[in-house]
Formats: structure tokens, sequence, C-alpha cells
């Protein structure tokens, strides 16, 4: 899916990592480029799961929505809805086929763990519209 974010902070000891504003969730993400984005600017971007092992979705008993940095890594754990091959966490959507086989799931609250989400940049925003 695509946002619209803020550049929050860059790192000095690793380039590849920004920490983007989404409104309400600010997440360390993933970046193939790394000198294309500028503290502060705002972009156009598109937000992608990342999971280097086997997926592992399980049902949460915990029905708010939520977004949580493991540790200080790249890693995150997620509590939302899954809807066909979407994953919702309140203004999030992602999207993956992997999600398909948790059809079971579906429409039901539950917690899966990402061990990074990339960013790619679509294009930057004029500061006039902000």
């Amino acid at each position: 899916m695509k946002y619209f974010a803020r550049v929050v902070a860059l790192n000095p000891y690793v380039e590849e990592e920004v920490t983007l504003s989404f409104g309400e969730y600010e997440i360390c993400c993933f970046i193939n480029e790394p000198n294309l984005f500028v503290i502060g600017e705002v972009y156009l971007v598109e937000l992608v799961l990342m999971f280097f092992d086997d997926i592992e979705i399980k049902l949460s008993n915990d029905h708010d929505m939520s977004l949580t940095q493991i540790g200080n890594s790249f890693a995150y754990q997620l509590n939302g809805k899954l809807l066909d091959n979407k994953f919702i966490v309140t203004n999030l959507v992602f999207e993956d086929d992997l999600f398909y086989q948790y059809s079971y799931t579906e429409n039901q609250f539950v917690m899966l763990k990402s061990d990074r989400i990339n960013v790619e940049i679509i294009e930057p925003i004029s500061h006039e519209l902000f």
C-alpha cells in the first residue's frame, strides 16, 4: 500500500535505517536506497512486510491493533485483522499473498512478527501540499 510519510530520523551508523512518521505510528524501516531520504521531507512510499523464515500468524486475544518494534531491531510485532490477503493495523494495510494460507483467521484479530518493514520511495512530495 502507498502512504504519505515524513522522515523523522536517519541512522548515521546504519545507512539502511530510516524512521518514518505515518501519523499514529513512527516506524523504523529498512531502505534499499539509503541516500534518497532527507529529514523533515515528505514522501509517497510503499511499505512491505519482510519474513526471512516462515510467516507465523497466531490468533490474538488482544483486540487492540498495534505495531511494536522488537528491541532495537528492524523486527516488529503486529496485532491486527486479516481480511482477504490484507493485514490491517489501524491506518496501515499490508498486502501479501502469503496471508491467503491463513484464511481460517479471516476477520479475526491475529498477531504476527515481521523480520523487518521495507520502504520504497515512490516520489517526493512538494512542501506546498503540507
